[in-house]
């Protein structure tokens, strides 16, 4: 079913005023308990009706015996009953108004024969009803500027513009869960479950309609029609960046799809094919999926695949330079004006070559002096920086070492002024590799002496990328130059 990007429906779905819960409970860990109290557990300003003929009050709101009954217009219902009820649930959305549903409940096609004809049942109801649903065998959805959380496993993520589509609701809440912990800001999340009625590519179609998404990340295992799903990611990567991971790439992999949601998950390489003609970032890994996304939302889109690197030793811009050949990225060599520029600043024995290797020396003005040196090059369109941020720990074992090879403490004013100093100057190489982003247009990513994969540090001037190891930076880089030439070549940049 073609759905069009500018529906109503799917504002009342994703952005509702009111919503139903339909099997609503207040006895805890049921699904209607989990969705209620997770929609209630934000800060969503609408109306909630609960829905269940059993009860009088759940969760200190009142109930009602049927969606029929509740006496007020509502958005959005939500389904959490047992399959067999579903299709009567949709007549009486039809016979309340009601244009948009999340069916929650599973027990449909994933399930065989008998479940793919209830699931039949459910979509011949509600195109007769003029209602749109998203599901079933979905955990939810979420949209985190509206505050709207409707979901098993609440975790309210702070808005930003990171929209997520998932086949699977266990690998959407996870990712979900991690959006939250590094802070990458979510626009709207979107578990599609079974599809039978909206699909990946409608969603995707919709939310690159929407302002407040910048990137969308998607977790696919098959796809029913993969050309009207190419046709529409075209129009909308020329938009936004859409990073996708499709799995089934082993035999092992496609069956178990099939069995999960029911997904056909036909060929991998012709997959990635259309991934390629479409504009699509393909990505293989979860790590990968959320360390591109979070990239592609807040830094900008390279130009080309050739990248500057500044490293604080050798080991570590070898290691960068090796994954930059095997990822198809270049090292342009160093102009003689560079190094012209940067002898007098640098060691005599610095290598003058990209990588540029410090040589060791703290100096956040040296820093910033390099890695600006390396942004400004017209020959470069992405920095990478390895080793600068993340000396604390390395501060906190000195002061130890310290303190056991001479037998005093040091005092706890002098370790925090100690600490505080190292804090203040990595907190101005962030601020400025912010400032000459923003300035020459191109990302600067950043990998610390740190463990605990990807953070992105604020800043006046923007948001900065900070990863834990070269591989993780060098991947971004490939992935974000990929769709730059994508672009370029489209003709929209």
């Amino acid at each position: 079913m073609a759905v069009q990007h500018n529906d109503s429906r799917l504002d009342r779905m994703f952005f509702p005023k009111s919503v139903a819960v339909v099997g609503a409970s207040d006895v805890p860990a049921k699904w209607g308990n989990l969705i209620l109290t997770s929609i209630l557990g934000w800060k969503f300003g609408g109306r909630v009706f609960p829905v269940n003929p059993n009860k009088d009050t759940i969760l200190g709101l009142k109930s009602y015996p049927s969606l029929r009954d509740i006496p007020e217009e509502v958005d959005l219902a939500v389904f959490t009953i047992p399959a067999r009820f579903v299709p009567e649930g949709l007549r009486d959305c039809a016979a309340k108004g009601i244009k948009a549903a999340v069916i929650i409940s599973s027990g449909f096609r994933e399930t065989g024969s008998e479940g793919a004809g209830l699931e039949r049942e459910i979509v011949a109801a509600a195109k007769e009803g003029g209602i749109l649903f998203i599901g079933p065998n979905t955990m939810g959805i979420a949209s985190a500027h509206h505050f709207f959380e409707c979901l098993p496993s609440p975790t309210a993520p702070g808005p930003g513009g990171l929209a997520v589509v998932s086949q699977s609701g266990n690998i959407g809440l996870q990712i979900i869960k991690w959006i939250a912990h590094k802070q990458i800001g979510l626009a709207v999340y979107a578990g599609t479950g079974n599809e039978s009625m909206l699909k990946a590519g409608d969603i995707m179609r919709y939310l690159g309609s929407l302002d407040e998404v910048k990137a969308i990340a998607m977790y696919i295992e098959g796809i029913d029609d993969g050309r009207t799903f190419g046709e529409t990611a075209k129009e909308v990567t020329l938009k936004k960046p859409v990073i996708a991971i499709k799995t089934g790439r082993s035999q092992a992999g496609s069956k178990a799809a099939q069995s999960h949601t029911g997904s056909m998950a036909g060929s991998f390489a012709t997959y990635s094919a259309m991934f390629r003609q479409s504009g699509v970032i393909q990505v293989t890994t979860p790590t990968d999926l959320i360390n591109v996304s979070a990239a592609a939302t807040h830094l900008p889109i390279p130009r080309s695949n050739r990248v500057g690197i500044m490293t604080m030793g050798g080991g570590w811009g070898i290691i960068a330079a090796d994954e930059c050949e095997d990822s198809g990225l270049v090292l342009p060599a160093l102009p003689e004006s560079m190094i012209r520029d940067l002898d007098p600043v640098l060691p005599e024995y610095w290598n003058r070559r990209n990588p540029i290797d410090v040589v060791g020396e703290n100096d956040a003005s040296l820093y910033l002096r390099v890695i600006g040196a390396l942004a400004r090059w017209s020959e470069v369109d992405s920095v990478i920086a390895l080793g600068i941020v993340g000396r604390s720990r390395y501060v906190e074992d000195f002061i130890s070492a310290q303190e056991r090879l001479d037998g005093k403490l040091y005092s706890r004013e002098l370790k925090l002024a100690i600490l505080k100093d190292q804090v203040r100057t990595e907190e101005r190489i962030i601020s400025g590799v912010a400032a000459l982003q923003k300035e020459t247009g191109k990302p600067i990513i950043v990998v610390g002496l740190t463990e605990g994969g990807l953070r992105l540090a604020d800043t006046s001037d923007g948001r900065v990328v900070c990863l834990s190891t070269p591989e993780e930076a060098v991947s971004i880089v490939a992935h974000l130059a990929w769709y730059g030439k994508y672009l370029k070549e489209a003709g929209v940049r």
